[in-house]
Parts: C-alpha cells; sequence; structure tokens
C-alpha cells in the first residue's frame, strides 16, 4: 500500500472509530420518533431564545447527545418490550435523535429577516408565508449537499475534525457498554450542581456574569467601562473580568484545540489593542458615535433612520439619502466587519498553502457510476492511500438516491420563486438564482475547509458584498438574496457534518437524511413561533442598543445594518475614497496576511510557523466588539487548564473526564436557561424583576451589573 504522510490529522479517525457494526439494530424506533419530537422541540425553543441573548451562544450538541443518552436508557427500562421497545437503546437510533435534535437546535436565517421586518420596517410577515419561508430556506441546503458526498463525505481525507469529540463520546457510550456508576455520578453533579447555580447569574446576581475588579475600585471612570466593563450587551472589552457563568462562559474552553485557542488568544489580543485605539483616535468619527453597537448613527452619534432615505417602497432615494447624511458605524463594529473581510480570504489561501495537496488529492478520489446517481461511487480498494474503511462498511446499506435531493431542492427553489415574486421582496426571481449558484460554488469551498480542518467560517458578508453591488438601493433585496446564498452554505455544510458523523456510526444514510428533514421541519415551526413570541414581549428592549441581562436584538440590529449598509448604499459606504473602503480592501489585504508565515515555515521549519492559523487570527480580531465579553478571561483561563496542562500532563483524566465535565456544565447550564427565560425571563409573558441587592445594583444607580458606570455614553 501507498503510504500517506498525515501531516494534519486525518489518520486520527482510524484511531478513535471503531470499526464494529451491527446492521440489524433498529433505527425508526418508537423511541426515536418520542425523544426526537421532544428534545427537537425544547432544543428549537432554546435556539431561538439564544439568538436573542446579549452573546451569542449555541445549544450545545454534548448536552442534547447525553440527555438523549440518559432518555434513551429510561425508555428501554420502563417500557414493556415489544414494537415499543425493540432491545436495549442503541448507538444508531441515539445518533439519529442527536442529529435531528441538533438540527432544530440551530436559528435560522429567515427569523432574522422576520424580526427586522418587523422591528424595523413594522411590516410583519404572515403566518403562512413565515412558516414556509423558514421551512424553505432551511431545506434549500439540504438539496445541494448530496450532489457533494463523493467530495465532502465519503474520502477519508473529509474527516471533520469537530466530529471526533461526540464520536468518541459515543464509542464510550455504547461500544464499550453503559456509562459506569462512578461516571454517572460525575456527570449528574456537575449538572444538577451548575443547573440550580445558573439561576443566580442569570436572575438573582448579574454581577456574577462578570466580576471587574477594576470597576469595583472605581465606579466613575469611562475609560474603565470600556476597557473592563463586559457584563452587559456593548459595554466594553471585559478585560480581566473573572466571570461565573456557564452560559457566556461556555464549553469551548475545555473542547477546541489548544492549537485553534492560542491563534484565536491571538487576535483577541489584537482586538483589545486596535479597538481602543480607533475609538480614541476618532477613526471613523468612532469617538462622536456610541463606543459599541450594531446600529446606525448620524455623524454627531444619533440614532440614523433608516426610513429617511427610503421611498414607500423602501428603496434608496438619493435625493433624501443626501439631505440626511451618510450613517456611521460604531468604530468597534467597523472593525468587527473589516476583520470578518480579512478572514474569509486568508481562511482561503490559508487552507490552499497548508491542504492544498490534501485537496486535489481528495478530488482524485471522486468517481462516478455510469448512472452518476453518486451511491457507492467512490472508490473501496483497500489498496489504495485514499481507502476509508468506514465508507467501505457503508456499503452494507442503500445509499440516498440523488434524485431524492434533486427532488427535495426543486420544491424549495420552486416554492423559493413563488415567495420572492408573490411577497415584496425587492429580490428578482434571477436574483435568487443567482444566490443559489453563488451558494453551491461556497459550499465546496467551505466545505473543503471544514472537512480537512474543522474551521467552518460563516460567508454571510461575502453574499451580502455580491448582493449589494448587484441590487444597488435594495435593503431588503440584500437581506432576502442574503438568505438565500449564505444560509444554504450553512445548511448544506451541517448535513455534510451529519452524514460524516453517520458514516463512522455507520448509520444507514437515508436514516441520517429523513432525521435532518424531520428535525428542521419540527425546528422551523418552533423558531417562527418563539420568534414572533419574543419580539411580541421584548419590542423596546430587543430595539435598545444596549438591550438587557436577559435580552439582547444584537443579531437583528446587525443583520439590519448590513442590510443597510451594504444592501443600500454598498458603493457610498464602502467604495473608493469612502468612509469604509478599507473593509472593501480588507478582502484582498486577507489574501496576503497568510504568505509571510508560509514562507516563513518554508525557511525556518522548526520554529511552528506552520502553526499560525491567520484566518481564526482574522475572525478573532473583532470578537469583542458585540455582546457580553466578561467570560472570555476566564474561557483562557480554563483553556489553559483543560486543553494545555491536563491534556499533556494529565491526559488519563482529561481522556475520561473532560468531554463529560464539558456536557454535564452545558446540561445543566442549557435547562437552566429554558426555565428562566420561560419562567421569569419574559419570553412568554411579563418579565419578572429581581429585588436589586448588591449582586443586582439597580442601573439607576449609574452602574452596569459590574459596577462599571452607565453614566457617560461617549
Amino acid at each position: 500500500m501507498k503510504k500517506t504522510v498525515d501531516s494534519w490529522g486525518f489518520e486520527m479517525a482510524s484511531k478513535i472509530v471503531s470499526t464494529e457494526d451491527d446492521p440489524n439494530l433498529p433505527v425508526f424506533t418508537f423511541r426515536f420518533w418520542i425523544i426526537t419530537v421532544l428534545l427537537s422541540v425544547f432544543a428549537g425553543t432554546l435556539g431561538q431564545i439564544y439568538l436573542f441573548k446579549p452573546q451569542t451562544i449555541a445549544v450545545s450538541t454534548l448536552f442534547i447527545l447525553l440527555l438523549s443518552y440518559f432518555m434513551g436508557l429510561f425508555m428501554a427500562r420502563v417500557l414493556p418490550s415489544g414494537i415499543l421497545n425493540p432491545g436495549p437503546f442503541n448507538v444508531k437510533e441515539h445518533v439519529l435523535i442527536v442529529v435531528s435534535s441538533s438540527t432544530a437546535a440551530g436559528s435560522a436565517l429567515a427569523t432574522n429577516i422576520l424580526a427586522v421586518l418587523n422591528l424595523y420596517y413594522d411590516q410583519p410577515l404572515g403566518i403562512f408565508h413565515g412558516v414556509t419561508l423558514v421551512i424553505a430556506s432551511q431545506l434549500l441546503g439540504y438539496g445541494i449537499c448530496g450532489f457533494f458526498r463523493n467530495l465532502l463525505v465519503y474520502p477519508k481525507r473529509a474527516y471533520y475534525p469537530s466530529t471526533l469529540s461526540s464520536v468518541t463520546l459515543f464509542e464510550s457510550l455504547h461500544r464499550k457498554g453503559e456509562m459506569t456508576k462512578n461516571l454517572q455520578n460525575f456527570y449528574w453533579t456537575f449538572a444538577v450542581g451548575v443547573f440550580f447555580w445558573t439561576w443566580f447569574p442569570q436572575w438573582m446576581a448579574p454581577t456574577l456574569i462578570g466580576i471587574s475588579f477594576f470597576c469595583i475600585a472605581n465606579r466613575n471612570s469611562d475609560v474603565f467601562t470600556k476597557v473592563f466593563g463586559g457584563v452587559a450587551n456593548n459595554e466594553g472589552l471585559g478585560l480581566f473580568s473573572i466571570s461565573f457563568d456557564w452560559v457566556y462562559i461556555g464549553s469551548t474552553g475545555l473542547t477546541l484545540p489548544w492549537s485553534t485557542q492560542i491563534n484565536s488568544f491571538v487576535g483577541l489580543l489584537g482586538c483589545v489593542i486596535v479597538v481602543p485605539y480607533i475609538y480614541y483616535n476618532n477613526v471613523w468619527n468612532a469617538k462622536n458615535v456610541t463606543y459599541m453597537s450594531q446600529n446606525l448613527f448620524l455623524k454627531n452619534g444619533t440614532s440614523y433612520n433608516q426610513k429617511k432615505i427610503l421611498d414607500a417602497d423602501f428603496t434608496l432615494n438619493l435625493t433624501k439619502y443626501q439631505a440626511y447624511g451618510q450613517p456611521y458605524y460604531a468604530g468597534a463594529w467597523a472593525f468587527n466587519t473589516m476583520g470578518y473581510a480579512l478572514g474569509i480570504s486568508a481562511t482561503l489561501v490559508h487552507v490552499l498553502l497548508w491542504h492544498g495537496k490534501e485537496m486535489w488529492a481528495m478530488i482524485k478520489t471522486i468517481r462516478f457510476n455510469n448512472r452518476g446517481t453518486d451511491a457507492h461511487s467512490h472508490k473501496v480498494d483497500p489498496n489504495d492511500a485514499e481507502y476509508d474503511v468506514h465508507y467501505a462498511m457503508m456499503q452494507a446499506y442503500p445509499e440516498v438516491p440523488l434524485w431524492w435531493y434533486l427532488a427535495l431542492l426543486v420544491v424549495c427553489i420552486g416554492y423559493s420563486l413563488y415567495f420572492v415574486i408573490a411577497v415584496p421582496t425587492q429580490l428578482p426571481w434571477w436574483g435568487l438564482l443567482i444566490a443559489m449558484v453563488m451558494a453551491v460554488f461556497l459550499v465546496v469551498l467551505t466545505g473543503f475547509m471544514y472537512a480537512v480542518t474543522g474551521f467552518r467560517f460563516p460567508t454571510t458578508i461575502v453574499v451580502q458584498v455580491v448582493g449589494g453591488f448587484m441590487l444597488p438601493g435594495r435593503p431588503i433585496a440584500n437581506m432576502y438574496f442574503t438568505m438565500f446564498g449564505a444560509n444554504t452554505v450553512s445548511q448544506s455544510l451541517a448535513l455534510l457534518y451529519d452524514l460524516k458523523i453517520g458514516q463512522y456510526l455507520k448509520v444507514p444514510p437515508r436514516a441520517v437524511f429523513i432525521g435532518q428533514v424531520v428535525g428542521c421541519v419540527i425546528g422551523a415551526v418552533v423558531h417562527y413561533g418563539m420568534n414572533e413570541a419574543i419580539i411580541q414581549n421584548n419590542r423596546a428592549v430587543l430595539l435598545d442598543n444596549n438591550g438587557d441581562a436577559q435580552w439582547s436584538g444584537q443579531n437583528v440590529q446587525s443583520f439590519n445594518t448590513k442590510s443597510v449598509t451594504w444592501g443600500a448604499l454598498g458603493a457610498q459606504l464602502f467604495g473608493p475614497g469612502m468612509t469604509y473602503q478599507w473593509v472593501t480592501y480588507s478582502f484582498g489585504l486577507g489574501l496576503l496576511f497568510p504568505l509571510p508565515f508560509y514562507f516563513l515555515h518554508r525557511t525556518f521549519p522548526k520554529i511552528g510557523f506552520n502553526m499560525v492559523n491567520t484566518g481564526i487570527i482574522s475572525w478573532y480580531l473583532g470578537n469583542l466588539t458585540v455582546g457580553i465579553n466578561s467570560s472570555i478571561f476566564t474561557r483562557i483561563v480554563l483553556a489553559f487548564i483543560f486543553q494545555y496542562y491536563l491534556r499533556k500532563y494529565r491526559s488519563e483524566w482529561f481522556n475520561r473526564y473532560n468531554y463529560l465535565l464539558a456536557a454535564a456544565l452545558d446540561s445543566g447550564a442549557n435547562i437552566a436557561v429554558f426555565f428562566v427565560t420561560m419562567t421569569v425571563g419574559g419570553a412568554l409573558g411579563k418579565r419578572v424583576q429581581f429585588p436589586y441587592w448588591f449582586l443586582n445594583p439597580n442601573p439607576a444607580d449609574g452602574v452596569f451589573p459590574d459596577y462599571c458606570t452607565n453614566g457617560l455614553k461617549k
């Protein structure tokens, strides 16, 4: 056999993933359907709640994995044997439950459009068009990804590094017997503990979200607020704050590889240096507007009323625009946008430089049968260096016919064409088709990167830029163009990821496809309902620049801002000689960013320049310019403890407990957020304010919950 040098980790899967399989294990069991529906509703509700949180967070897959495991064991023990209980809870139905529920958990970009239309245009979309739009936009990506399984699922080199932690946990739970009593006690101790603890920072004592000793020492310094504050949305950089709220700390410090952590730290350091420099040197008129915000402002710092530059059909009126004046970003948000632009092209060049040979090797493995159905058409020769034993074992199961994906794609595109014609979207039918063509290209490009590096970057800004220059003066059209382009890519990558997990754990491909579609439809309905309920009960807070400790409109504000700036005013703001021209130039600069490190590594191969990932650094350059930032320092400390020290010097403990601890903490925090939000947080009714005390100071006293001053707005 030809020897392949594994310089980036794809051989790791062969050491972690079992080659055991029992094709007779049942998949679509009664347990699967009950747990899938319950968890999909729960995870979809939680995912939509998180969209409106001060810090953007996601429902943890490890949390869903562990919770569904215990639910499956419970049902296997209490249900009578037979059709309701065909035997022990098995790995295949477990994987399928997680695939479906995690699909439902991801918030749909279409709900951002619905929120923007409601909050900023007073044009709420009706329930029929709203629900069907969410469903169709989510399923478009599934229709596309089926055409690229040969390239992005079957090959050994397409190993999706981020799947391995979940696969490892599945293997531990099922291949090696049930979780031991000791591990169960470990899990439940931390899960229950953090569940009760989370009520304190999330409701009773928000100071615990981030304790800033600098602000406690000086409660009147606006500079301290901007640098050390971070417990409130858009408050500050949160430097050296200590967080005791796992909702915002999250499990990334425990789960992301140390090399990724180091690159992110470099980007964060750059953010801490550059953002204050931009503000205090008045770059981009930064000192005349608020320090951090996702909204738009006039030059004097007052809020920008986008309706004053739009006609009745919400298209740009240049005469009104010239009379009213140009909008300005907060300086931090302009830098955030610049970092994203830099990151996209830097990631592209980085992957081509470091993994170009591996990508070409993947392309060469493609084989189409004479019908072109993709059904087991990838080569499975065991004497070939690209041979994947897991794909070879999948020959025991019928592949999903290409016509399934094609039929789904045709139905979704057909409905989307109807929608853009029947509803005032400003988007012409040909604009939809161009967005879809663009999505196909981006699926291949970003799918390569995701499959071989595990780094998945959002493509939103690229689609917004293209849509803005292609359809100038149409902010609403830009939102729909972005949804049909970028959201389709995101959904395609999600299904490709799940198909790879299915391949690793030998779940029938047709079952994975059906599970994804079921989870997507349930999640779409839940997302729409929760979206409407949250907007109805928290409208004023969602429009506020800072929001509060429970709710924030930062994601919706950002989406609206980008649709106006790129969609209506792209040439006026980002063209040559304009205020934000360097944001556009950053796309070109990103192409050059990885080159010095690549050539330095070629010259000095032992120093470690190959560990520098300029794409990750670029993404994190703007990471602290939005949301709640008081958890960052705590996350860095945890990363050092777990991913560096424990993994290196206490590897036995790390391998046994690390991912279980992450899952336990995520589980308790996720469930607590759900109950806090539903009972006292105002998701479905009036919010209950906890009495003010030392760890819940009254904002009327001039301080944020971390005791940084809130009295100065500039």
